[in-house]
């Protein structure tokens, strides 16, 4: 048997792209705009970005469908990390991994320039939005970042050890000219190859 997801929704008045979080690799997705009516499809034979709109019978070429595969993910990857009191590291994303002020973290994989302490090692958590974690640490004298590295989540609030889980996305990103039209009530059934028993 293979793999089925079905998605509803309603666009808002000026449609926007939107992720679906599918948790398998989809080989196929079929897309109602049950408001226009209007009908898309895009495989995995098809290049990233692609749509064919059955109303037209034509392929559009740019912000089309484009699968989202990553194979391990346990926390936020970061982009930046300030040399400042506190330290604040620029991150992906916080929400799906449910860090929280209190909480304890590690930073590693970090590249650094050496010059100074690493920038890699744990910092209590002082404040959070949807793309910063300000640290309660002074890393004012510490090595100055250069690229990559993640956080992970290691001690909650109450200094717990928290346990890890792969949080990696597989699904789809519809682009505007997949998403439908604007305030369309919308439909989305997402296929994979992957056995399901």
């Amino acid at each position: 048997m293979a793999q089925i997801k079905r998605f509803n929704w309603t666009n808002p008045a000026a449609a926007v792209a939107k992720e679906l979080s599918v948790g398998f690799t989809v080989t196929k997705i079929e897309i109602w705009d049950l408001t226009t009516p209007n009908r898309f499809e895009w495989t995995s034979d098809m290049s990233d970005d692609y749509i064919f709109v059955l109303g037209t019978l034509a392929y559009t070429t740019s912000n089309g469908v484009t699968p989202l595969s990553e194979s391990f993910s346990l926390g936020p990857v970061i982009s930046g990390m300030t040399n400042a009191n506190p330290g604040v590291l620029t991150v992906d994303d916080v929400a799906t991994y449910g860090i929280v002020a209190g909480d304890t973290i590690t930073v590693t994989n970090l590249a650094d320039d050496l010059t100074a302490t690493s920038l890699n090692g744990d910092y209590v958590v002082a404040s959070v939005t949807a793309t910063t974690i300000t640290t309660a640490t002074n890393t004012a004298a510490y090595s100055v970042y250069v690229s990559g590295g993640t956080v992970v989540r290691k001690l909650d609030s109450d200094g717990k050890a928290v346990v890890q889980q792969n949080k990696a996305k597989r699904g789809l990103t519809l682009g505007t000219s997949a998403v439908g039209a604007n305030d369309a009530v919308m439909v989305a059934v997402c296929y994979g190859e992957e056995s399901v028993t």
